[in-house]
């Protein structure tokens, strides 16, 4: 008979059906993530130096991905609930620098492989692949590059896709009459895997030999799919807020609706260089613009509709 205290806490702890379960599938997914993290790594160094096309590149890592998720031996079928989802959404950009100011919202599009490790009936980690779009406009000055006495006035549309890792925290009631209304938060990591924009730009202020003055000119200079990798952070990360119901259909299967709050709360522009901006026009010091670099985020508020198993 064992009659140390501390022994008997030990073998409580080791024998303890729930801890047990919960180490367990920490463990796998501390596996899965350490197997998506490297293999989004290579790919993307792989696409942003060859021919290999974006959505072939996308398609292939989520395919990895999912493998690496469904056969991890640390995790049993039971544990899981498994799914395909899509996600379109509502971006907006924000500035954190104050020197670019945010424009019009744009609709992206964007799907998702679902799968939650259950916990109990009532809590799960939320896993999965997520590829979505995002980006919006912006405007901002810049000094004009063939002539130092001029200010452009640049309006830029962002076109970003990204290959994001969620993990959150899922909540969940119980059924009442076949429906289930869950809520979740955690955090994502993204990884960019392409960053296009369509920019135009005019002339907007010019030097006149004492000060600079606003100049009215409306002839906006347009490049559509402009390849913009060099200006975007590789990594992306963000809060994730939502909430939604589950509605069962037949059996295991059962429909998901859920509306998603997705905020990056790291900077993802990168070297992107602009004029400063205060009070409707560009700070000057001894006559010369002042440079600073662009900082800010994206954000979209997204629906997700898709099927359970």
């Amino acid at each position: 008979m064992i009659d140390n205290p501390r022994i008997n806490v030990t073998l409580l702890v080791v024998h303890n059906e729930r801890i047990n379960k919960v180490v367990r599938l920490s463990l796998g997914l501390m596996v899965f993530t350490f197997r998506f993290t490297f293999t989004t790594a290579k790919m993307s160094t792989l696409m942003r130096n060859s021919h290999i096309s974006s959505p072939s590149t996308v398609l292939f890592v989520g395919f990895l991905a999912s493998l690496s998720l469904l056969y991890s031996n640390n995790a049993s079928a039971q544990d899981f609930r498994m799914g395909l989802a899509i996600t379109p959404n509502a971006a907006w950009m924000v500035s954190t620098d104050y020197d670019h100011m945010p424009g019009a919202s744009k609709l992206n599009f964007g799907y998702e492989f679902i799968a939650d490790v259950l916990f109990s009936e009532n809590y799960a980690l939320g896993l999965g692949v997520h590829i979505f779009h995002t980006g919006a406009e912006i405007t901002y000055l810049v000094m004009n590059p063939e002539d130092v006495s001029e200010v452009l006035d640049v309006d830029r549309t962002y076109s970003l896709q990204y290959v994001e890792l969620p993990f959150t925290f899922k909540m969940r009631t119980k059924e009442i009459g076949y429906t289930t209304v869950f809520s979740k938060f955690g955090l994502g990591l993204g990884m960019n895997v392409k960053s296009l924009a369509t920019e135009g730009a005019h002339l907007s202020w010019e030097f006149d030999g004492n000060e600079w003055v606003s100049v009215s000119q409306n002839g906006w200079v347009i490049n559509e799919g402009v390849d913009i990798d060099s200006e975007v952070r590789l990594f992306r990360a963000a809060l994730i807020v939502g909430g939604g119901i589950e509605r069962n259909l037949t059996g295991s299967t059962d429909l998901t609706i859920g509306l998603n709050y997705n905020a990056a709360f790291s900077n993802i522009h990168k070297d992107v260089d602009l004029i400063k901006f205060d009070s409707g026009a560009p700070e000057v010091i001894n006559g010369s613009p002042i440079q600073g670099t662009m900082k800010g985020s994206d954000r979209f508020l997204e629906l997700s509709v898709g099927i359970l198993f």
